[in-house]
């Protein structure tokens, strides 16, 4: 999704220095305010800003009024926001929420820069460590030991395919693709081209670089060497297996019929119509079938591999609650923050999004257990079986989604080979966290 740098967005994620400029005032007008011996007897009111909207939404506020029904000492006032500039605006001119919602790739570049609490004191003062999350979910957003932020609930990956056009092509059904050789050949099976060599069907098309780089046996970032491996043999495969594909039929062709497709959200889905009999996507999109698709036959199955004797690996995405640096009121935040992410209300809110609820005892909870009874345990066998992977928390904030998409798009139109692509993403991103790693070292010691 496209996202716009703002100049408050290069004030806050550059120098923490400046930071220090905006809040040291702040911070000196709150510890006065703090002296008054006088106390009121009204409730404490914080600031909530939080990304759902809808159904989602509307279960959201459920939530918070049943927390401001049992703590009368603090009251949550909350609203719904893009994720983005109005945050790191906020933050920059000492006016931030008490907590707000934050993406996943977003979340190492700012927390480092300073604008967010670290949570780890309430963290271990609450008993909440990394054995009760999931395999792989503790680390997930953390770039240094510190914990800028928890996960709302989590997403994965696997391969959505349809039954009925299985059948058609004379492809077994119930049963996806389970080597990648069988998934490249049911691609191409399941495609359909008109008399022109239109595209009338895509039998699949890869789009997610990051899980082919895992699944050819490759990676993204070295963290004991503090380096980038994008452009390594296996990442150098993986892409070139993918820009088979869009060579295949032409880029131009692929643009013209994608853009027919309908709304992801919405009976118009190309997945629903047919247009697609083989895509990449998430556990939330059981829900989508249901509303809009109720018909439809299809399985779903786990991302194959080429690596002998290892079992594949899925992406996992998420977003975070944090609590930004200058917030009037931390510690009825944390308050806040503690009673959201409790098992009970984590179970409940992931089974209202249909997500995953990133702790063991969430997922057990009574709340829970209808949807385990569903399809959506396969999306959590993965996780407990740490199958999925994030992409590594880097201060780079969105310059490596971005740019990995600049080059994909290069790459698939045929303007550079994917060697080409690698190398200078490779190069890029690399001088960059360079430059970010100089920056927290320079500052690594101030408040």
């Amino acid at each position: 999704m496209p996202f716009i740098h703002s100049i408050a967005y290069n004030l806050i994620c550059c120098r923490k220095c400046l930071l220090l400029a905006f809040f040291a005032p702040l911070a000196m007008l709150l510890l006065a305010a703090g002296c008054s011996p006088e106390k009121s007897e009204d409730p404490v009111e914080i600031v909530f800003w939080h990304a759902w909207n809808g159904h989602e939404g509307k279960f959201m506020k459920e939530l918070i009024d049943e927390f401001n029904r049992t703590h009368p000492h603090i009251k949550v006032k909350a609203s719904s926001f893009v994720i983005g500039d109005k945050l790191m605006a906020a933050i920059a001119g000492g006016i931030p929420p008490d907590v707000a919602t934050i993406w996943d790739w977003m979340l190492p570049t700012m927390g480092e820069a300073g604008c967010f609490m670290p949570l780890n004191n309430w963290l271990a003062e609450s008993g909440i460590t990394k054995e009760d999350y999931l395999p792989h979910i503790w680390e997930c957003g953390m770039f240094s030991d510190k914990k800028y932020g928890v996960p709302t609930t989590l997403n994965v990956t696997m391969l959505y395919y349809n039954n009925n056009l299985l059948r058609e092509a004379g492809l077994p059904p119930n049963q996806g693709p389970k080597t990648l050789d069988e998934l490249t050949e049911w691609g191409e099976k399941l495609s359909k081209t008109d008399a022109d060599g239109r595209i009338s069907r895509i039998g699949f098309m890869p789009s997610s670089p990051f899980i082919w780089f895992w699944n050819f046996g490759g990676d993204i970032y070295d963290p004991v060497g503090k380096r980038l491996c994008i452009d390594s043999p296996a990442n150098l495969r993986a892409l070139e297996w993918m820009e088979s594909f869009y060579r295949k039929y032409g880029i131009d062709n692929y643009r013209r019929f994608t853009s027919t497709f309908g709304e992801s959200q919405s009976p118009n889905n190309p997945f629903y119509k047919g247009k697609i009999a083989i895509w990449e996507d998430g556990q939330w999109q059981m829900r989508f079938i249901q509303e809009y698709a109720i018909d439809l036959d299809y399985g779903i199955a786990p991302i194959p591999t080429v690596i002998p004797g290892q079992e594949s690996v899925t992406i996992s995405g998420n977003s975070f609650w944090a609590i930004p640096v200058g917030c009037p009121h931390p510690e009825e935040a944390w308050t806040f923050l503690h009673w959201l992410i409790s098992p009970e209300q984590s179970a409940r809110f992931a089974a209202a999004l249909y997500n995953i609820p990133p702790m063991e005892e969430a997922l057990n909870h009574p709340a829970y257990q209808e949807l385990m009874k569903t399809r959506m345990k396969d999306f959590v066998d993965l996780l407990r079986a740490g199958r999925t992977r994030y992409v590594p928390a880097l201060p780079l904030g969105q310059q490596l989604t971005a740019e990995c998409n600049q080059v994909l798009e290069l790459v698939f139109s045929g303007a550079i080979t994917p060697k080409e692509g690698l190398a200078t993403l490779q190069k890029r991103l690399q001088k960059s966290l360079d430059r970010a790693l100089l920056d927290a070292e320079l500052y690594k010691d101030l408040p």
